[in-house]
């Protein structure tokens, strides 16, 4: 019983997740970290929360995310961190800048939340993940 494959073949190794390597598990942790986050306080004010339908957007960007990080394709797998960081980076962008133009009193009425801040910076990472797969997997063609 020591060696349990069948004479004449041969032990194929499989590669373990992640495949791709570190941009996998950075993605993994944005796609988590965008959908909680998405639910949590955008722009809090006295009057309530300021977030508008741009919450609903980065959940879905977050839960594609997530099959993302386990392909083993790494085209697929950049498509995916493309996805979540496009909305993450660019509808909390454009939610802080509407309210500072629109909203007085910066740091007395309101801050911007935690969900802002953590979609904001998930974003950031998945556009790190996809620019590290680009870097590592172009150069190799």
């Amino acid at each position: 019983m020591a060696d349990s494959t069948p004479r004449g073949a041969s032990a194929v190794s499989r590669a373990r997740w992640p495949y791709v390597g570190r941009p996998q598990v950075m993605l993994l942790i944005a796609g988590l970290i965008t959908t909680v986050a998405s639910f949590l306080a955008w722009i809090p004010t006295p009057l309530g929360d300021l977030g508008g339908g741009a919450r609903m957007i980065t959940f879905y960007a977050g839960v594609v995310a997530l099959p993302g990080a386990m392909w083993r394709r790494w085209r697929v797998v950049l498509a995916h961190a493309v996805i979540l960081a496009v909305p993450a980076l660019i509808l909390p962008t454009y939610d802080l800048v509407w309210a500072l133009r629109r909203l007085p009193g910066l740091g007395a009425a309101w801050v911007p939340g935690p969900g802002l801040v953590l979609v904001w910076i998930s974003g950031g990472v998945a556009l790190l993940a996809a620019i590290e797969m680009l870097r590592r997997f172009s150069a190799g063609r």
